[in-house]
């Protein structure tokens, strides 16, 4: 019972978001309904570190806003503040059902059997898949990417080498996709809190992606890296011969490349939106989401594929926003019970202090804390939007673009680090691996290093094009 309240309250949420767009039309006490009823039982559904963190931001933000005495138009406000979040990741899952319906791990599974050969050409395969399913399933992404990479990945090593081989590859595939792809939570969090333009972020953040993908490839050819051993001997073992086909495109082709169109194209919507003037970003993602679904699941129609599909939107699909969407809903009520109480308005001219004396490192500092506290058990999700806040309402000496570029790069390395972001205990949990292992071990160097080339290239880029 307690799943179908939480899966019709997401629903509802989302449908009234949806009907916001040409305005306020939904009453927000109407939309706090349709929150409180996905956020009542779904904290009895949520994984155990969600659930701690989702309690101490409900009470924190019911506290503040019990002490500064703030009418309850306030508390409607910061109850509803996030949930366009949610909405997101509810309408960006409905892409599952034309990936369900058209088989499409199965395709994708048989191309990396048919040509992927060598271990090094496996990694960046296996790097490129999360990374082109992160832009547009979000955490979807994650269970799909192992059903079509694990079995390839275990036929040819190891057990303890695959479960590091998958940790890595597919973490950080996934995570620099939160560097420019619209559905990506940590950008839009970026965009929500420094008002910086997603279209601003796209370029650059798609040049760091790239960056990252370079970086990872060499680190993982170092000594004790999985890439150190590759030899043509070692890269065949374990793999079942099969015989190649001679048409030039295969139905495995063809299925890759619709992939990539699809998310070519929520880049290419989503752009196209917010240049003809929808302003609000979760709009355009949630438009571009709905508009690929509905053509895409005409070209691959099936009646009775179709109703599996549906059927696993609704009983595994859903679900996979109880962690997150109790959690932004707490977020919410936390973050505008401050910008509502005057916190922020109170410390910002300490951050205002502390960044003229800093100068430029004050791009780094910030984002450097943010992965630090990641670390010991602050979502990266609640720095962004704390220090975004803090700093968009700040002038500082140096250009919003930077910031933003930074905050970006600050949160996916964090999320990359931390043991208690989602993606991580995700793996940990299909791996078996532990989450510190993949996060701090696995990761830990990688992660650093990104951040620092990163806020190297923030610093640049809004010096070039940010004024």
């Amino acid at each position: 019972m307690m799943k179908i309240i939480f899966k019709l309250g997401a629903i509802c949420l989302a449908l009234m978001h949806l009907l916001n767009i040409g305005g306020s039309i939904v009453p927000g006490w109407l939309m706090s309904v349709a929150s409180a009823a996905m956020l009542i039982p779904g904290l009895s559904l949520i994984s155990s570190g969600f659930k701690k963190a989702t309690i101490i931001f409900l009470a924190l933000g019911a506290a503040i806003l019990l002490a500064t005495k703030q009418p309850i138009e306030q508390w409607i406000s910061a109850w509803n503040s996030m949930t366009n979040t949610v909405a997101i990741m509810v309408a960006m899952q409905l892409i599952a059902i034309p990936v369900s319906m058209g088989r499409y791990d199965l395709s994708i599974c048989e191309w990396a059997e048919r040509r992927v050969r060598s271990r090094k050409s496996l990694f960046v395969f296996s790097n490129l898949i999360p990374h082109i399913l992160a832009s547009f399933l979000n955490m979807g992404a994650i269970p799909l990417s192992f059903n079509l990479m694990g079995k390839t990945i275990r036929s040819r090593m190891s057990q303890e080498e695959a479960d590091r081989f998958m940790s890595i590859s597919l973490s950080r595939g996934y995570v620099l996709a939160a560097l420019w792809a619209p559905p990506a939570i940590n950008l839009y969090l970026v965009v929500q809190a420094t008002g910086v333009a997603w279209s601003a972020l796209l370029l650059p953040g798609i040049v760091l992606a790239l960056i990252g993908f370079g970086l990872t490839y060499w680190m993982e050819t170092w000594k004790g890296g999985v890439l150190q051993k590759e030899s043509e001997n070692s890269a065949g073992e374990g793999r079942t011969k099969r015989p190649q086909s001679r048409r030039l495109i295969t139905r495995e082709d063809r299925a890759l490349l619709h992939v990539i169109v699809v998310a070519v194209s929520i880049v290419g919507i989503v752009f196209a939106l917010e240049k003809i003037g929808i302003e609000q970003a979760y709009t355009r993602i949630m438009l571009a989401g709905i508009i690929v679904t509905f053509v895409w699941t005409l070209l691959v129609f099936d009646k009775r594929a179709f109703s599996n599909a549906v059927r696993e939107y609704w009983e595994d699909g859903l679900l996979k926003v109880r962690d997150m969407g109790p959690f932004f809903v707490a977020m919410g009520i936390f973050s505008g019970a401050l910008e509502s109480s005057g916190i922020l308005k109170l410390i910002s001219p300490s951050i205002q202090s502390a960044a003229s004396w800093l100068g430029i490192l004050s791009v780094a500092i910030l984002p450097l804390i943010m992965i630090a506290l990641s670390v010991v058990g602050f979502h990266p999700f609640i720095t962004i939007v704390l220090f975004g806040k803090i700093l968009a309402a700040t002038p500082m000496p140096i250009p919003l673009l930077s910031i933003a570029l930074s905050l970006a790069v600050g949160g996916a390395a964090a999320y990359m680090i931390s043991p208690f972001a989602g993606i991580i205990m995700s793996i940990s949990r299909y791996t078996g691996a532990k989450a510190s292992q993949i996060s701090v071990r696995w990761n830990g160097k990688y992660g650093i290093a990104l951040f620092f080339i990163g806020v190297i290239f923030s610093i640049g880029w809004g010096a070039l094009a940010g004024r």
